[in-house]
């Protein structure tokens, strides 16, 4: 090595040294919580809201550039919409040579969300509309290395319909976070995971949720989805596309041998494995339109169900002489199939359990597939068989005006004829049930209604209520 390289090799390592040493003193004297007023002020006029750092604040430059802040709080109008344990942001070093902050890594720990909809539709973190400046350019490209979230909390109430959703134990990763222009969400690109220890909505209860993300093209796919739900296994895909004016999203779930006892809740004295399909698909801004534009298939499939206390078979038994009973108590068994947390709000299915003569009942086989169009489902093929009687179920059910449309239950004979049959109409909260109704007046003493002769019935003929895949029980 020649002499002008080494004394070249010196100095460099003298100014690399004095920049090292330079860093050092700078950090160790310089006090970032001395500018918390300004920093607090800056914030809060960005995003519009009171933004408080109640915790420490420090500076670092080794073994990377950045910055860590402890227990940040987002306020408006005095309420909490986001407080964060700690957070801590990394960007590169050289580029801040030449005045650009480019963000290496940003690490939040304990984030809280409170997102609350009030009764005129507004949500807590909006403020007022800023007029936007005259010849303002597009939003300032953005590209993160990584972001990491790690126990997080999510809240969301709508006041309005008293709708509440809770996420807990959530951790997030995101990779390669980049978008540009003036919209970022189609701009939007990333590779990352998500996971929640425990997600509610209404009676529903997930957990062990876990999802690979992907964004891109202005699509957003959550895909593979696995969860735990009711004691059984989930696993499905959710896909978000914002190319067009109005979202389109669509989603397949399937949940293998979940645990009917704890779909219903414990009250109920029914148990048994269940299998749900489903393949859902909407568009629209709001829940409103999302409703309306709603189209896909349900499937609820189950076998060997036990329903304690009650004997169903009997309680048929006893329907022709009585009729003291509704015929839609008894199948509030087939309308407690995927979409039972909707029209069992408000109707009291208990008749069945007053009428009962005890013992206890196993279905051996339940279907209940529905089709939905333009918000409403419409029933396909929904019905199950005891060990000596099959009822079935047609109609619709308006999701979005949460109506009956003429569901009618059936007792069935052995050609698949409404033996019985009532019909249910009116809103979920307030239906209105029809008096039961024959085929025609059974005068012979009560047996079986699968052993009923046809020409009985009817004269030798009748009208096929249900064609679906469920075979009468088998003598």
């Amino acid at each position: 090595m020649n002499t002008r390289m080494k004394r070249l090799l010196l100095v460099l390592g003298a100014g690399l040294a004095g920049l090292l040493v330079a860093a050092v003193i700078i950090e160790r004297t310089f006090d970032i919580n001395s500018y918390r007023p300004r920093i607090e002020t800056a914030l809060s006029d960005a995003l519009g809201m009171e933004v408080r750092i109640n915790g420490m604040m420090r500076l670092m430059l080794f073994p990377q550039a950045g910055a860590w802040v402890e227990k940040i709080s987002l306020q408006r109008g005095g309420e909490d919409v986001a407080t964060l344990q700690k957070a801590e942001v990394a960007v590169r070093l050289l580029p801040l040579l030449r005045k650009e902050i480019l963000i290496q890594q940003v690490g939040l720990t304990g984030p809280e969300i409170f997102i609350t909809k009030d009764k005129e539709g507004r949500f807590n973190y909006e403020g007022p509309v800023k007029k936007t400046a005259a010849g303002e350019g597009p939003l300032p490209a953005l590209e993160v290395g990584k972001i990491s979230v790690s126990d997080g909390r999510l809240v969301y109430r709508d006041e309005r319909s008293g709708e509440k959703v809770e996420a807990n134990g959530c951790g997030l990763t995101i990779r390669d976070l980049s978008a540009s222009g003036s919209s970022l969400v189609g701009t939007l690109s990333l590779n990352g995971a998500i996971s929640c220890r425990e997600v509610k909505v209404k009676g529903l209860r997930v957990t062990e949720m876990k999802a690979v993300l992907k964004a891109g093209g202005g699509t957003l796919q959550a895909s593979p989805l696995t969860m735990k739900v009711f004691g059984g296994d989930g696993k499905g895909s959710f896909k978000g596309s914002m190319l067009h004016e109005h979202p389109e999203y669509s989603v397949d779930l399937s949940i293998a041998g979940f645990r009917l006892e704890e779909a219903v809740g414990k009250t109920k004295n029914i148990r048994g494995p269940m299998d749900l399909k489903a393949h859902l698909a909407a568009r629209g801004k709001s829940g409103a339109e999302l409703s309306k534009t709603a189209q896909g298939e349900v499937s609820l499939r189950g076998q060997n169900l036990v329903l304690r206390d009650i004997d169903i078979d009997r309680v048929l038994e006893k329907y022709e002489k009585s009729q003291s009973i509704n015929l839609v108590d008894v199948g509030a068994f087939v309308l407690a199939g995927p979409l039972s947390t909707a029209v069992t709000k408000g109707y009291d299915f208990g008749g069945l359990y007053k009428a009962s003569v005890g013992g206890e009942t196993t279905i051996q086989r339940l279907v209940s597939d529905w089709k939905i169009a333009g918000g409403v489902a419409r029933a396909e093929d929904v019905a199950f068989a005891t060990r000596k009687n099959r009822m079935a179920l047609r109609g619709g059910l308006d999701l979005v005006h949460e109506r009956f449309e003429d569901v009618t239950v059936a007792v069935l004979n052995a050609r698949g004829c409404a033996v019985f049959s009532q019909k249910i109409n009116g809103t979920f909260k307030n239906p209105r049930v029809d008096k039961p109704s024959m085929l025609k007046s059974l005068l012979s003493p009560f047996i079986s209604l699968a052993e009923k002769p046809v020409d009985l019935l009817s004269g030798g003929s009748c009208q096929v209520f249900y064609k679906g895949s469920l075979p009468h029980p088998a003598k």
